[in-house]
């Protein structure tokens, strides 16, 4: 990547965790998080060392707000140049999944985010089994199938001084895939436009 930088929205209801996830993913050893996206959207930037070839690559988070009723208030952000999206529910209410669904067809309507790696992020202050709970199963595979969306189980971690390290590989991971879509899609608009010019 020309500037070694990803980009990563991230969605959810008011209150649903999201500040606080962002938080412990850029500043794993601070305290809690004492930011709040009712002031607007918020930004938060992690130097994201690859493991197998030690690339550093910069991650910066927009957590958008979720308060407002107003899609347009949210389109700015949206054409901000995204490359990927965490949609952060709680396990604990269902009503989270409804409102993650509603917003990314909200967002997807932005030409520039259809088919960029969507990571349904599982919160929550109980760790949850969602794979033997039928009632989360059956909200969360539509979610899945519908926004082809990998499910990272970060359920409990509000309840923990910092992310677990099974927690913190799933969302390297899926880092990785981002920067994996981000270099392939590079190479096929620099494709695109060879073709054109010829």
């Amino acid at each position: 990547m020309n500037n070694s930088t990803i980009r990563i929205g991230v969605l959810g209801e008011l209150g649903v965790g999201k500040s606080e996830l962002v938080h412990r993913i850029c500043h794993p050893t601070a305290g809690p998080c004492l930011v709040s996206s009712w002031a607007g959207p918020t930004v938060d930037i992690l130097d994201f060392e690859r493991p197998h070839n030690h690339e550093h690559v910069w991650v910066e988070f927009i957590v958008i707000p979720g308060e407002t009723r107003h899609p347009k208030s949210r389109q700015m952000v949206y054409s901000v140049g995204l490359d990927a999206l965490f949609l952060v529910c709680n396990c604990s209410i269902q009503r989270t999944f409804l409102r993650a669904a509603e917003w990314m067809e909200e967002a997807t309507q932005i030409g520039s985010l259809m088919g960029v790696p969507v990571a349904l992020i599982l919160g929550g202050p109980v760790p949850v089994d969602w794979t033997s709970n039928t009632t989360l199963s059956q909200i969360i595979n539509p979610l899945v199938t519908t926004y082809n969306a990998q499910v990272l189980d970060m359920s409990g971690y509000t309840q923990t001084l910092a992310l677990e390290p099974r927690q913190k590989q799933l969302i390297y991971g899926f880092f990785e895939t981002v920067i994996t879509h981000k270099k392939s899609d590079k190479r096929i608009r620099a494709g695109m436009s060879g073709s054109a010019a010829v």
